[in-house]
């Protein structure tokens, strides 16, 4: 295997090529560790969120706080870590085309497999915010197209945040004008319908589709194979586990709180834990190659 048949993004061209009776389920991770647990579950791929890097990076919600230079962090640390392909938000590319190219290349240094990019103008929102703003066609297009320019083997996503500002005429025409200018899938943000959801694969035949099925919304995303049946290839679920994770670490901290212990809450055993940070591994090498010789014991030279 080729440098570049086993990387990321060509593991996730082929997965996307691939015939499948389901789509790629991809389940947010918002660090390494979170990154370990969805490979150590199973999942060919994981998103990183920008909304998610927000929370727990900076502690801010999703209205524009997070940048490209948190993104790369967060994604250097993520990739380190695991080895599962990793979607990652690059929200609007933090600027015009010329940001959007660099954006672009430090996500593939970083170890992106893909990244979506979107029409929001700038500071952006979250796609289930209120008060959503997307720029024109023109701007929109130019994001991609400099995306599309600057990747080596990066899987270029191209979102539109139209169908509930502007209406699905709106979406169902950006979705095909990325197409036309070299996306490698469409995002379509939002809650499509079926007649819809034809509308958008007929405007970029031949890519895949990729839709969200975020609990950010105000009701229960729809599972996947709801989502299959309007042609989803990938489906994101971008916090379910981060909400998970803040709702557990609530829960161990008002029990030890309130009876001085966290042990009647739910919890991974110390031993799993390292287990599943590589804690074996690790031992083994040291056992392998043994302790570091006494200074004092070395003949002088």
């Amino acid at each position: 295997m080729t440098a570049a048949e086993s990387s990321s993004a060509a593991r996730l061209r082929a997965l996307l090529r691939a015939e499948h009776t389901a789509p790629l389920l991809a389940p947010g991770c918002f660090d390494a560790l979170s990154a370990r647990l969805v490979e150590e579950a199973g999942f060919p791929v994981a998103h990183v969120s920008g909304a998610a890097v927000s929370a727990v990076a900076l502690g801010q919600p999703d209205l524009g706080f997070v940048g490209a230079t948190d993104m790369v962090q967060a994604l250097s640390r993520i990739s380190a870590a695991a080895s599962v392909p990793l979607i990652a938000d690059a929200d609007t590319g933090y600027g015009g085309p010329v940001q959007t190219a660099r954006t672009v290349r430090r996500y593939e240094l970083a170890g992106a497999a893909a990244l979506h990019i979107e029409d929001q103008v700038l500071p952006k929102r979250c796609g289930h915010m209120a008060g959503k703003e997307i720029v024109p066609l023109p701007e929109a297009v130019a994001r991609v197209r400099a995306a599309v320019e600057a990747r080596r083997e990066l899987v270029v996503i191209a979102r539109t945040d139209a169908l509930s500002v502007a209406g699905a005429d709106e979406a169902v025409r950006r979705a095909g004008a990325f197409a036309e200018c070299g996306a490698d899938a469409v995002f379509v943000e939002g809650g499509l319908d079926r007649a819809t959801a034809e509308r958008v694969r007929a405007a970029a035949p031949g890519l895949p589709l990729v839709l969200n099925a975020s609990e950010s919304a105000a009701a229960d995303p729809a599972p996947a194979d709801a989502l299959a049946a309007l042609g989803a290839r990938v489906v994101l679920s971008p916090v379910a586990p981060l909400l998970a994770a803040a709702q557990g670490i609530r829960a161990a901290l008002a029990a030890l709180h309130a009876t001085g212990t966290a042990a009647p809450v739910p919890r991974m055993p110390w031993a799993e834990f390292n287990d599943l940070l590589g804690l074996p591994g690790h031992t083994s090498v040291e056992e392998r190659l043994g302790a570091r010789p006494d200074r004092h014991d070395q003949e002088p030279t």
